[in-house]
């Protein structure tokens, strides 16, 4: 995802996909995700510090940075990623 690559990602995750920015919007279904990636991803960057695996979850965390016309803002994030047969399943994102 970090190099634009959306319509590659969607590929990874199951149709009935659930995307939960906690505190905010949930995204239901490979067609609401891929609209909101795509509309929402372009001016962030990620830099993930690092991630735990258990079974079928993956916890991502580290650095994103939103950049805003010249103006660049710093935060933390971490995700919880949910698999189901090699797809994914659920996003839950945090941002602080």
């Amino acid at each position: 995802m970090a190099e634009g690559n959306y319509e590659d990602f969607i590929g990874y995750c199951a149709e009935d996909i659930k995307w939960i920015n906690v505190g905010g919007i949930i995204f239901n279904g490979k067609t609401e995700i891929l609209k909101y990636i795509s509309s929402s991803y372009n001016d962030i960057s990620f830099t993930t510090e690092d991630h735990i695996t258990e079974k079928d979850i993956v916890v991502e965390f580290g650095e994103i940075i939103f950049e805003k016309k010249s103006e660049a803002k710093k935060g933390s994030y971490c995700d919880i990623w949910k698999f189901k047969n090699g797809l994914i399943i659920q996003v839950k994102s945090f941002i602080i």
